[in-house]
């Protein structure tokens, strides 16, 4: 009771009677599309997630208005979604999908801990690369996961293991309902073709309302239909309700599940990530600022009120938002009355939905699984970064092979070997002077090629962190200037040290000196003073007057010394 007054509380303070009416007036007909396309949807990717599709309804609904009404943006639709499914699969068919509703509570309440201690803003330090890769594995997931739809076969036993399934699968090759497959080739063909053609109108909904029109009419005996199977011939349970009791055949004993634990982490980092990236992408659509921190904060409520509801995980559908902004969506309140159309869908019309055949559920969800794709982005690391796309293309045969948080968790690991290992080689630029005039300017692995070094005057630019990683490869470079030369080590673009870092620019200076240079520091930020003003050869620098604010002022005033004139 007092979650639903606080809830009726939030929503009633985002209208006031002024501009009531006109938000209604210009958000009612994008809701509608919305809910109308989120059924059908709801339904595929909740079987698709292993749950029931009356649990993928009632996510709908649920996680979609409440996420609407307390979130950041004007335009997400919260949802089931297929970024998620490939995880949640795996979940429900170890432990069923009576345990989905409580992983979305698990998963809402970490969600809410990360939005408190503003921890989302780690989550962006997961690689494009990676989440591509991920997204490429969970498209297979979705797709092969449907080869018993797309073939028409009835009870598979399916297991965790994506591999097995489709051993299985293929292994009763000859029950294949090659009519079947037929249709599915001709649904999702339909699809693709009614979007181009008539984008205002999802196919998918066209096709919903075709597959259930000539399913229903084979039932009644009405039309010589080929007989395909539908929902009610695997889902008995398919109602018009809006709470689902899941609790009263619960054990307990799953809160010791690791598992649980583990998957509900990989679900809440998922359901923002992908939150975050759809309202980004819907700001640029419409240049309409939402609030991050808000939007995670309504997220998490979205998937604690769909657990308690009886629903599954839910995340923001950039398909489905994409879909809102194209229908003229101008407020939140879009995402609201999609919300009330979906509850009187439910309410009203479920029942004809145990007629929509599950072959035409393969053909929304292969469409969706495809969609999900980008080509744009593989084509272009395949032409600039090599390696990024090799990562990808790995994270993704893990994620179908093995798992998707191994996929996310190896491709992470593996990014940061690789960043670790670009970081190491301390890319910096060397400037060489002579004679008062700068006459070469030189990437560090450049200057390491060169075989001679005919300056009297080196500027050495240390930029960015001073680690333990990449202090190492400054050293290689600095052992190339011998005697005789004046050396300017400028930290003006270095932001970061710690304790190697500061035990390693000391032994850098040490080998410079024994090199029979003169060294000089220059544009030592506040960051890196602090840090170093106690050091004793920091300090011993700066009673010798061999520490400068500005790298100008320190070849100016060394060339003044040494040959009597300004530098060039």
């Amino acid at each position: 009771m007092i979650a639903a007054f606080l809830v009726w509380e939030h929503f009633a303070s985002m209208f006031n009677s002024k501009n009531f009416g006109q938000l209604i007036r210009f958000n009612w007909k994008s809701g509608l599309t919305v809910a109308l396309v989120s059924i059908p949807l709801s339904i595929a990717l909740a079987i698709a997630s292993g749950a029931t599709p009356t649990q993928g309804v009632i996510t709908a609904l649920w996680a979609g208005l409440i996420g609407a009404i307390f979130g950041g943006s004007h335009f997400n639709i919260i949802g089931p979604t297929g970024a998620l499914s490939g995880i949640l699969i795996v979940f429900a068919l170890a432990n069923g999908s009576i345990y989905l509703p409580l992983l979305a509570i698990i998963s809402g309440l970490m969600i809410l801990f990360a939005y408190y201690f503003h921890l989302d803003r780690y989550i962006i330090f997961i690689p494009r690369s990676v989440v591509h890769g991920f997204t490429l594995g969970v498209a297979m997931i979705i797709g092969l996961g449907q080869l018993d739809n797309i073939f028409g076969l009835a009870d598979v036993h399916k297991t965790d293991n994506n591999i097995e399934n489709i051993i299985t699968i293929f292994s009763r090759i000859s029950e294949f309902q090659w009519g079947t497959f037929l249709i599915f080739l001709i649904g999702t063909v339909f699809i693709f073709a009614w979007n181009k053609k008539f984008p205002k109108l999802p196919g998918a909904i066209v096709l919903t309302a075709i597959g259930i029109g000539a399913a229903w009419s084979q039932h009644s005996g009405l039309l010589p239909l080929p007989n395909v199977l539908t929902l009610a011939d695997k889902y008995h349970d398919l109602s018009g309700q809006v709470f689902l009791n899941v609790w009263s055949s619960f054990s307990w004993t799953i809160l010791y599940s690791k598992q649980l634990w583990v998957i509900a982490a990989a679900t809440a980092m998922i359901s923002i990530l992908e939150t975050l990236l759809s309202g980004q992408i819907a700001e640029n659509m419409t240049k309409v600022k939402f609030n991050r921190q808000k939007e995670v904060f309504g997220l998490g409520l979205a998937n604690v009120f769909s657990g308690l509801a009886g629903g599954i995980p839910a995340t923001a559908a950039l398909a489905r938002t994409s879909l809102n902004i194209k229908s003229k969506a101008t407020h939140k309140t879009s995402a609201v009355i999609s919300s009330f159309f979906i509850m009187l869908i439910i309410l009203l019309l479920i029942n004809f939905f145990q007629f929509l055949p599950l072959v035409v559920v393969a053909s929304i969800l292969v469409y969706v699984a495809i969609s999900m794709l980008e080509k744009e982005h593989f084509i272009y690391l395949i032409e600039n970064e090599k390696t990024a796309f090799w990562l990808s293309v790995l994270v993704a045969v893990i994620t179908v092979a093995e798992d998707p948080i191994i996929g996310i968790m190896v491709g992470s690991i593996l990014a940061l070997l690789i960043f670790v290992q670009n970081v190491s080689k301390g890319q910096t630029e060397v400037l060489l002077w002579k004679d008062g005039k700068m006459f070469e300017s030189l990437l560090k692995d450049d200057f390491i090629k060169k075989s001679d070094i005919h300056s009297d005057l080196v500027v050495y630019k240390i930029s960015g962190a001073l680690t333990y990683i990449n202090m190492p490869a400054h050293i290689e470079a600095i052992e190339k200037i011998k005697s005789g030369n004046i050396v300017i080590i400028s930290l003006r673009h270095a932001y970061y040290i710690d304790t190697d870092g500061v035990k390693y620019l000391e032994e850098l200076i040490g080998i410079l000196k024994q090199n029979g240079c003169q060294v000089y520091l220059s544009g030592v930020n506040p960051v890196i003073k602090q840090r170093l003003q106690n050091e004793s050869f920091y300090c011993k620098k700066f009673e010798e007057n061999k520490i400068y604010m500005r790298t100008y002022f320190a070849v100016k005033e060394l060339y003044l010394e040494k040959l009597g004139k300004n530098p060039a």
